[in-house]
């Protein structure tokens, strides 16, 4: 196994991921996407929509299977909880899961045009050891910080990725990044037409979101 090192990129957003260079396809094959935790003050949205969403963007990588939300709440026992790392560690194994995808809804605004804040953890089931430069280095950015499960050194070989993002359709470069995925969606020659669908549907918007996180989570830590 390759020793794993951290890649620090500074994004527009002011946001500073975390993610192994390692490439995880080989050996991530089965992923849970945990509950979404809702951190928003008086949204109106479904969590477990959302999470059902990003879950169905998930699978369309070839060769990962997922574990669905609704699969992981079954799978607890009486009075078991998803707080910590330790617990989704512990359900990971429970549904033969190789990662568990973590996620926290940290702003919500559905009005057109819509925007949503997502603070993501994407955690190895399996640990694997990490230098003492890389632990350091995961330790100053504000992604460890700030997250759905708290993070403590000794868990920091589960971290594949950890980032936090703002999708909001006002900016230029996330309405860019909309029209181009609308486009690909539809066979239609018309993106415009098909762009307003994504800005006013609820659900559609949230499609968009899941595919920027999944291809964030999934391909930050590649090579």
């Amino acid at each position: 196994m390759r020793r794993l090192t951290i890649l620090a990129l500074t994004w527009a957003a002011g946001c500073t991921p975390i993610a192994p260079r390692e490439e995880p396809r080989a050996e991530i094959r089965v992923v849970a996407v945990l509950p979404f935790l809702d951190q928003t003050s008086g949204s109106s949205f479904d969590a477990d929509e959302f999470a059902n969403i990003l879950a169905s963007e998930l699978v369309k990588i070839a060769g990962v299977r997922v574990v669905r939300p609704a699969q992981i709440r079954a799978g607890l026992e009486s009075g078991e909880s998803l707080g910590s790392v330790n617990d989704v560690v512990r359900i990971g194994r429970r549904v033969h899961a190789d990662a568990v995808l973590a996620c926290a809804i940290t702003d919500y605004d559905p009005y057109d045009p819509p925007k949503v804040g997502i603070s993501v953890q994407f955690l190895r089931v399996a640990a694997h050891p990490i230098t003492s430069q890389d632990l350091d280095r995961m330790l100053q950015s504000a992604s460890w910080k700030h997250g759905p499960l708290p993070m403590s050194r000794d868990k920091a070989g589960h971290v594949l990725a950890l980032f936090e993002d703002v999708y909001d359709a006002h900016d230029g470069r996330t309405r860019s990044d909309l029209i181009s995925y609308a486009r690909k969606q539809t066979e239609s020659d018309s993106a415009f037409i098909h762009e307003r669908e994504f800005l006013a549907v609820q659900s559609r918007y949230l499609q968009f979101v899941s595919s920027r996180v999944v291809q964030r989570a999934w391909e930050s830590h590649g090579p």
